[in-house]
């Protein structure tokens, strides 16, 4: 019983992985655009940047 519990969480949690890994990936795009001085475009799913202008 041990052994199938065992397996049912590595399971879970990989699914849980699979789900939350392309989130996690425009989060990080939107992050790293704002920290870059950046604004986010929600609808485009771009960032507006002009180096040395404003956003």
């Amino acid at each position: 019983m041990n052994r199938r519990l065992s397996i049912a969480l590595a399971v879970v949690l990989l699914l849980l992985l699979v789900l939350a890994v392309p989130s996690c990936g425009r989060w990080w795009r939107i992050d790293q655009c704002l920290d870059a001085g950046g604004r986010w475009n929600d609808e485009q799913d771009v960032c507006e940047y002009q180096p040395g202008g404003r956003a």
